[in-house]
């Protein structure tokens, strides 16, 4: 199975945020063992157990409400699937063709009816493929009705704004003096709230969202403050939903307070 129709493409076309790596970092193993040596049994084995892994792990991530945000992005998680289906069908393929080559060395005995499950597996596999096109067409024709932010201080505004009123935001720059560079750290501005009596700052940390609490500060000689008590949030995009933050903080401070 061949094709070049853009929803079989839309996955290798996906681009990450520049501050993003989370692509490279998943696939830089993978791509480790599909260059231009010679395939052998370890390396079509690690890739298996590879994909495996990734097929488990994506199977779990999409339990997740906040899984992804926009239909766009789902219609790259669905391009990359039929891609894995596609892919599927075409290996079932070539196992029952090695294994005949080895029955034809006379290296091992190949049942006919392993052979005929091999063909069902992949013909049913295969019955899948035709279904590709119209969802991932269908999900990128979605309207995009959400507006993220496009940088972690408007996460930060926004982040302020869903968590209510008594939320202050602390800017650490003027109006329009916003600056993000490749540290991790956003801009330095904070929100302060107050829940169940206790005084809680988010902010973003080293590549990630933290929630710490005020009064666990411990002052140091040169005026800063080192915050004692932390949670991570386990959010690392700079620009992430602002309701998937708040939905995490409320969680957090249930779980801690």
């Amino acid at each position: 199975m061949t094709g070049t129709e853009p929803w079989r493409t839309l996955w290798k076309e996906y681009e990450e945020p520049d501050d993003r790596g989370a692509v490279g970092d998943a696939c830089d193993g993978i791509r480790l063992f599909t260059g231009d040596h010679s395939p052998e049994p370890a390396t079509t084995i690690a890739l298996a157990i590879a994909g495996a892994e990734g097929a488990e792990g994506l199977r779990d991530a999409t339990q997740a409400d906040w899984a992804v945000y926009t239909p766009q992005q789902a219609a790259v998680v669905a391009s990359a699937l039929f891609a894995q289906v596609n892919a599927m069908a075409d290996t079932f393929v070539s196992l029952r063709r090695l294994i005949q080559q080895a029955a034809d060395r006379h290296e091992t005995a190949f049942p006919p009816e392993v052979a005929d499950h091999l063909t069902r597996a992949a013909a049913a596999v295969t019955s899948t493929d035709h279904l590709g096109a119209g969802v991932v067409d269908a999900l990128n024709a979605c309207p995009d009705l959400v507006r993220l932010p496009d940088n972690a201080h408007e996460t930060l505004v926004a982040v302020g704004a869903l968590l209510g009123p008594a939320a202050k935001l602390t800017e650490r720059h003027g109006p329009g003096e916003y600056t993000e560079d490749d540290d991790g750290f956003g801009c330095g501005c904070d929100i302060t709230f107050e829940h169940r009596g206790r005084v809680w700052h988010f902010q973003r940390g080293d590549s990630s969202w933290d929630l710490v609490r005020g009064q666990a500060g411990e002052e140091r000689g040169d005026g800063s403050t080192v915050f004692t008590e932390g949670h991570e949030l386990g959010v690392t995009d700079s620009t992430a939903h602002p309701q998937h933050l708040v939905t995490l903080i409320r969680a957090a401070l249930d779980a801690i307070s």
